[in-house]
């Protein structure tokens, strides 16, 4: 279903923006605070285009002035962490699913100032070079149904961790300390089981699967997980000798390999070869992927299930495969910028994840000139478009209701 059509359905985003309103009220201790939020997510999802002000959200609410969404987003104290916690809630409600894949992805939005909050030279999966950019890593519930992002984490480099002057100038909150990106993803991982999210497996790329921390982290918990390794990863074969997996994809006859999809993409189904190999544990196993046209392109995940969970090949290749969906939001979404708020500096991240746009935060915070000084349309020296095509003007909230982004 189009993002357009879903958003002309008035019935829908009625019910929708009222379902937000009441998960969202109790998080505002101010009436102004409460009423200016409800009016900037109905404007978000209610005006068109892909660059949205202050001053067009302010039409579309009806405002006189910008002023409202000014103080919200950079005076109006509010608790972030309530509000993703009814988030959370909001799409477990209508995707919650015993046997959904939380994903673990990252992405990074390359930037041309040191003002935001976590920007450095680091690596941008984005463009697979080092660049200056901010790195959020991302929890993303998919179930059945659909998909969605369930959680965040900024990722501070160590060298901001360390500048105390800079974390203040950001609103850093005292006592924050540097944590890898595959901690931040352990911490949301643990942190969806303590809440009780309804979920089976545990999938990610190389940097998560290196975490011996979050494999014991799902395994303690009895979670499963599919992980991509890199090919010198060890593991402990049933005669108990050690070897690189890369080596077990020698080992395995032509018979044993088997031509599955691991699911739909943009050009049809992901076919490739697949193989599995068992290791001297009888609950994990080592997954191979290998190109059907190249098969010198090979891919290795390392996967374990809990005991008394049945599991079987195209079980593994499914959940190996429920990564390219988060992918794509993603690539369809250029994801806002956490900066700093009233309340901290992931008030408006959490406020946006709602809704999928940054614009008005880029230019509230000075990161774009005003809309009056830039002309309508015209991008400053910071902001990059969002993207908002499928996932449109209700980011992943659209997936809920269409089926997937």
């Amino acid at each position: 279903m189009a993002a357009a059509a879903i958003v002309e359905d008035g019935s829908w985003l009625g019910g929708l923006q009222g379902e937000l309103r009441a998960l969202l009220a109790p998080v505002f201790c101010q009436a102004r605070s409460r009423l200016a939020a409800f009016a900037y997510i109905g404007a978000l999802l209610a005006e068109p285009g892909d660059r949205r002000s202050c001053w067009q959200l302010a039409e579309a609410a009806g405002h006189a002035t910008p002023r409202q969404m000014q103080a919200l987003l950079a005076e109006h104290a509010w608790d972030w962490r309530a509000a993703l916690t009814a988030l959370q809630r909001f799409l477990v409600d209508h995707l919650g699913d015993p046997g959904a894949v939380l994903v673990l992805d990252e992405t990074a939005e390359l930037k041309q100032g040191q003002m935001t909050a976590g920007v450095s030279r680091q690596h941008a999966g984005i463009t697979g070079q080092i660049e200056n950019c901010q790195t959020v890593v991302f929890a993303a519930y998919v179930a059945a149904r659909a998909h969605a992002l369930l959680d965040f984490r900024l990722y501070l480099p160590k060298a901001w961790c360390d500048d105390a002057a800079r974390r203040e100038r950001a609103h850093v909150p005292d006592g924050t300390r540097f944590a890898t990106k595959t901690e931040l993803g352990a911490e949301m991982v643990t942190g969806a089981i303590g809440a009780g999210m309804p979920f089976a497996w545990v999938a990610g790329d190389e940097v998560y699967g290196r975490s011996s921390r979050l494999r014991a982290a799902c395994e303690q918990d009895e979670k499963g997980y599919v992980v991509a390794v890199p090919v010198n990863f060890q593991v402990r074969l049933p005669s108990g000798r050690k070897a690189a997996v890369s080596a077990l994809a020698r080992l395995v006859p032509a018979s044993a390999w088997e031509i599955r999809s691991c699911g739909p993409g943009c050009k049809g189904h992901r076919d490739y070869d697949w193989a599995w190999a068992a290791t001297a544990s009888p609950r994990h196993w080592v997954l191979i992927r290998r190109s059907c046209s190249d098969p010198t392109d090979l891919a290795f995940f390392y996967c374990h299930a809990p005991a008394g969970r049945p599991v079987s090949l195209p079980v593994l290749i499914t959940v190996a495969g429920k990564r390219w969906p988060v992918e794509m939001v993603f690539s369809q979404l250029t994801k806002g910028p956490m900066r700093a708020s009233g309340g901290g500096w992931q008030d408006v991240a959490d406020l946006n994840l709602v809704v999928g746009d940054d614009h008005p935060v880029d230019e509230q915070f000075h990161q774009l000139p005003s809309l009056r000084e830039r002309g309508r349309g015209k991008p400053g020296p910071d902001g990059l478009a969002e993207c908002l095509d499928a996932v449109g003007y209700g980011l992943q909230l659209q997936a809920l209701f269409s089926g997937g982004v």
